[in-house]
């Protein structure tokens, strides 16, 4: 029996663990106190060994053997070379017919944490030349990506708030103690680092339409704000300090351009003006710029909440400006960029044209983390554009809109492979079911955090215990395919015996290799933070090293036009009940949705939460099934009451609804509702230049359930 250090690889912090091994099977699961990033792993990441042992997940490659519309049941195990061979042939004779663009990839957020999987499936689609590919990123956190593109000049430069200098945090949108700090990879303290912000007498104010679990209601001041309205609460916020300060900024002077385009825009929306749609009142504006102003440093976390809203681009931009105008951009306990073991940021030059028969899409060049947006699809699925989808550790069933419609065109596709750890819903539809490894079973370094720690370092790890059954990593998976397309040179697969080649040539960038990281002990290097002011010299990548402060693109591509358009429709909505989204502690995306312990109780489902001034007022009580309907779609759902929630809000969690799952026991069985069924999809349901899905603020109605037919 032995011990092996490794880190989980659920979400940003990627927090140290111990695993406890014996005679190649992982026993138990144990924060690694001795990690010097001080993370401490949390109950979903030391429960993985649930996910780990869970005897549904897929040990063998499977081929379907009745129609798509058959569910369950409608399998067999097939060798790994039956396949791939089939597999490539297919997607062979589609080159051949339709071209690259044919072919489309799916990737989920479990990818990102896999350093092998996630370069080689990037590898695979740049070899095939597809510009098809989809991924989790337009139903998170893409508009972060396209902002930073055209502020700073490269997608990557996201910023980070100081936690641990900071004299007062403005969090919007987030709720770190359940979600983590999203886009930035901070160790997992359960909460502590807002305590000490706290402690040493700083100032934390969340944004959001509920109470969130981070907020201690004694110490902070929750600003309870109307869905899918934080833009205009932003542009009133950073309105009203441009009049108490004059204008006047060194920082945008010396660095900003186009500044007076900004003054402009947040003109038209002053905090009086505003107050009836967002709900924060005039005071309270000018109470929270008043703190801003009169803290020695203040840092800014915008979050999924706002992301998902439908004006991500529009709201992320004003945060980072709200950053600049105060003076702390770049600053010790402000907003700044992290060191990484790769440190320097590619400029985009131009732009890269996705045609399609829908219309053209946008994206900067190289493209880097954007990819196509899941709200169409089904379109071109449906367009026959697309006629073969491979989906990595993904459910876009589940994660995209209208469950209903995305199913229907996956059924009429050439050829559907899923590869993944579980039989999920997509899976289900899936003419192959392809059985990948978990984070235990392979393998892997750090790449995903490079630039976003506040505690920078880069770590390897060895597979914890060797895979079982015929399941396969990613990387080889990929590979097999490229080989059997005779897309990779033979050169190539000689130097691909551990599918490490991609990895490092990552890391040479930063002078590493993995058998490097290997050598050292505990395979980890810490490094060393610069200064926040290196900000200035190292990520503004424009070539004239400005900010733009307000980039011509938002109002050529009409989102200044469509941010009044979206303000109007928020008047007349004004009685209109909107839901939210929220995760809860026991669920994270879809693969822990069939761990039993994490869906039990009240948890078993995702039920709708309304607060009681609403539910009295639709005559509704615990329990009671309703219907949820939008514009969408709509759903039935149990009610569960949360004062938590402002008035004229109402919530439910994602991940659910996997009951056409048959092959996952505990997810098939106490499936609950998916909500993304009531979001919208098509080409005018996402956001322009981001194309981020709305998949939060989404205007709904309930109604009481006269009879199961009503």
């Amino acid at each position: 029996m032995e011990e092996k250090k490794t880190f989980c690889r659920i979400c940003e912090p990627h927090c140290p663990m111990l695993v406890t091994v014996d005679r190649d099977e992982a026993l138990s699961m144990r924060p690694d106190y001795s990690h010097p990033s001080g993370g401490v792993a949390c109950h979903k990441g030391l429960s993985f060994l649930d996910v780990h042992a869970d005897p549904d997940r897929l040990a063998y490659p499977r081929r379907r053997k009745g129609p798509k519309s058959c569910l369950g049941g409608s399998f067999e195990d097939v060798s790994w070379d039956f396949a791939l061979n089939d597999i490539s042939g297919k997607l062979a004779a589609l080159l051949e017919k339709y071209g690259p663009n044919s072919i489309a990839v799916y990737t989920g957020n479990p990818l990102a944490f896999d350093s092998r999987g996630a370069t080689s499936v990037g590898d695979f689609v740049e070899k095939v030349g597809t510009q098809m590919r989809f991924s989790a990123n337009p139903q998170d956190a893409q508009n972060k990506c396209l902002v930073a593109c055209e502020i700073y000049g490269s997608p990557l430069v996201l910023t980070v708030p100081d936690l641990y200098e900071t004299d007062y945090l403005l969090c919007i949108g987030a709720n770190p103690v359940v979600s983590r700090w999203t886009t930035a990879s901070i160790p997992q303290d359960s909460g502590k680092v807002l305590d000490d912000i706290r402690g040493r007498r700083g100032k934390i104010r969340f944004v959001n339409p509920r109470c969130v679990e981070s907020s201690r209601k004694e110490l902070d001041e929750m600003v309870l704000i109307k869905p899918g309205t934080d833009v205009y609460f932003l542009a009133a916020l950073v309105d009203r300090i441009l009049e108490v300060t004059g204008r006047q900024c060194s920082l945008v002077e010396i660095y900003g351009k186009n500044f007076d385009h900004l003054v402009k825009f947040v003109s038209d929306f002053p905090a009086q003006k505003v107050a009836h749609v967002t709900g924060v009142s005039a005071g309270q504006v000018n109470q929270i710029a008043m703190e801003i102003l009169a803290a020695d440093s203040a840092a800014f976390h915008l979050s999924t909440g706002v992301n998902q809203s439908g004006q991500g681009v529009l709201a992320y931009w004003l945060n980072e400006m709200l950053s600049l105008i105060t003076g702390n951009l770049g600053k010790k306990g402000g907003n700044y960029k992290p060191v990484g073991f790769v440190d320097g940021f590619t400029s985009t030059q131009g732009v890269t044209t996705v045609e399609t028969s829908l219309g053209n899409l946008r994206f900067p060049n190289p493209m880097g983390p954007m990819s196509m947006p899941g709200a169409i699809l089904a379109d071109l699925i449906e367009a026959g554009d697309i006629r073969a989808l491979i989906v990595v550790s993904g459910n876009p069933l589940l994660s995209i809109g209208d469950e209903n419609r995305t199913k229907l065109a996956l059924e009429k596709l050439d050829i559907l492979v899923s590869v993944d750890i579980f039989p999920s819903c997509t899976a289900e539809l899936s003419d192959y079911m392809l059985p990948a490894t978990d984070f235990l079973e392979r393998a892997d370094v750090a790449l995903l955090p490079n630039m976003m720690q506040s505690v920078p370092y880069v770590q390897f790890t060895e597979a914890i215990v060797e895979p079982k059954y015929e399941r396969r990593h990613i990387w080889w998976i990929f590979s097999e395919l490229l080989q059997r397309l005779s897309l990779v040179s033979s050169d190539e697969n000689n130097h691909n015996d551990n599918g490490f080649h991609l990895v490092d040539a990552f890391l040479a960038a930063g002078n590493l290799s993995v058998e490097l990281l290997r050598d050292v002990p505990d395979s980890l290097i810490l490094l060393h933070q610069l200064e926040p002011e290196s900000f200035f010299e190292r990520c503004l990548v424009h070539p004239d090293k400005r900010i733009d402060c307000c980039p011509d693109l938002f109002f050529s591509s009409g989102l200044f036009v469509r941010c009044e358009e979206f303000y109007n429709e928020l008047e007349a909505l004004f009685d209109q009940l909107m839901l939210i989204t929220l995760r809860t502690p026991f669920m994270h995306n879809g693969w822990m949705n069939n761990v039993d312990k994490f869906r039990r109780g009240k948890h078993a489902n995702n039920p709708l939460y309304i607060n009681d001034f609403e539910a009295e007022k639709l005559d509704l009580v615990e329990g009671e099934t309703v219907r949820v309907s939008s514009d969408a779609g709509s759903l039935y759902a149990i009610v569960s009451i949360s004062n938590d929630l402002r008035p004229g809000v109402v919530a439910m969690s994602h991940g659910y609804g996997q009951g056409a799952a048959s092959q996952l026991r505990v997810a098939s069985q106490r499936p609950g509702v998916n909500s993304n069924r009531l979001a919208p999809t098509g080409w005018d349901s996402m956001e322009p230049l981001s194309y981020m899905s709305r998949l939060s603020a989404i205007p709904v109605t309930i109604s009481k359930i006269l009879t199961w037919e009503d």
